[in-house]
This record gives C-alpha cells, sequence and structure tokens, in this order.
C-alpha cells in the first residue's frame, strides 16, 4: 500500500506540475468528495422517509371474511309463471382492520351493503347500526340482505340456479357503505366496492339451497 500523501503522486505523475497547480486539483478532488458525500446521505434520507412513509399509511382495504347465501327454490310445478327463485338471503362478515377503527370508520356509526351478480344489483340491506368499536383493533361487522321472488324472476335468477345446479358454484359481488370519519372529506359515508366471492353449494335440499364462500377472502377498495 502506498504511503505516499495526494501531493507527491500528482508530483509524480505530472513532475511538470506547479505546487499551485496541485493545490487547486487537492481543492477540487475534497470538494468532490464533499459533494459525493453529500449525495449519498440525501439519497438515503429520502429512502428511509419514504419507507417510513409507506409504513405509517393506513391500510384503507377491508376484507370479506364469509359470505352465505341461501336460496329457496319455486318448487311449484303447477305455477304458471315459473320463478326459479321463491327468496333468497345473503349473509356477510367483513373485517375491518385497526388502522382504520376510529381514524376512518367511526366508533358508532352504519354499514349498509349490496349484492350483484354479474355487475346488476340483486339486494341491498337495510341500514345496520353498529357501536363501542375498539379503537385501533380490527373489528368483524356483520350484515345481511333479502332479495324476494319478484326480485329474482327474470332470466338472472334462473342462471344463478342453473350456475349452481351445474358448476356447484356460483360468484357474487359486493359494495359496502360505512360511516366515515375522515377529517379530509365531507361525504359522511365512504363506500367500498369488493372483488366477486366464489361461493360452493354444500346443501342443494328441497327447501332450500345453500352456498358458503371458498378459497381467497375477496378485497374490499375504497371507491371514491
Amino acid at each position: 500500500m502506498s504511503s505516499q500523501t495526494f501531493e507527491e503522486q500528482l508530483k509524480s505523475m505530472y513532475p511538470n506540475m506547479t505546487p499551485e497547480e496541485i493545490r487547486q486539483q487537492k481543492r477540487a478532488m475534497e470538494t468532490l468528495s464533499l459533494f459525493f458525500l453529500f449525495f449519498v446521505v440525501t439519497f438515503f434520507l429520502i429512502i428511509n422517509s419514504v419507507v417510513s412513509a409507506l409504513s405509517t399509511t393506513p391500510d384503507h382495504k377491508i376484507k370479506i371474511v364469509s359470505m352465505e347465501f341461501t336460496a329457496e327454490p319455486n318448487n311449484n310445478k303447477s305455477s304458471t309463471h315459473y320463478l326459479p327463485l321463491v327468496g333468497a338471503r345473503w349473509d356477510l362478515l367483513i373485517r375491518v382492520p385497526g388502522k382504520l377503527v376510529g381514524n376512518d370508520i367511526c366508533l358508532q356509526g352504519s354499514l349498509q351493503s349490496s349484492f350483484l351478480y354479474k355487475n346488476v344489483t340483486l339486494a341491498t340491506s337495510s341500514i345496520h347500526s353498529y357501536n363501542e368499536l375498539e379503537l385501533g383493533a380490527p373489528q368483524l361487522l356483520t350484515v345481511s340482505a333479502v332479495a324476494s321472488g319478484e326480485d329474482l324472476s327474470g332470466a338472472i335468477g334462473k342462471e344463478i340456479m342453473d350456475t349452481i345446479k351445474e358448476r356447484n358454484e356460483v360468484q357474487f359481488g359486493s359494495r359496502l357503505s360505512l360511516t366515515d370519519c375522515r377529517e379530509e372529506t365531507e361525504k359522511g359515508t365512504v363506500s367500498y366496492e369488493c372483488d366477486e366471492a366464489k361461493l360452493r353449494s354444500d346443501h342443494q335440499g328441497s327447501d332450500q339451497i345453500k352456498a358458503t364462500a371458498f378459497g381467497d377472502h375477496p378485497t374490499c377498495f375504497i371507491k371514491e
């Protein structure tokens, strides 16, 4: 390892360089080193700030823990007007992340849900009130909706029945509306649109058909 100083190295490389030129080269090298050090420190500070911001950003997604579908088929073969379903009911269980409780979602408020088949709304629940949620803790909320035979008397109701009978499965989409506590908004409610849930029929009796969600839990995203 060479023990030569910077000035000695320059002198050996450029014998004709004057002392003033050597001092100028040394100052330029020191300035460049300081600039490089400043760049490295700034880069890591920016990276650290971005990582910190991402880690503290609330997870606005809501998960559907379970969805159950119960249908009553029409077994009146003498009916002149065929109704594929007499009625149907959806029971939904959602999980609200702890980061949203008390910040985005009020500790006391209301929840409403709609259920869709191929983007057609089949049923909308009544407004379900909830209260005394635990601040900062994940919460489980339930809501149900019912559709009458008139709501399901068309081609969609028949297609749902045919799909269950042929594939033993059916898919439903859902939308949620919860009381909004975000300071930057004044809407009063925040809307979520959920991925479709895949339901598998585990009971097909003469009186009822039941299907329960399986596989990955669908995710609900804020719909601005």
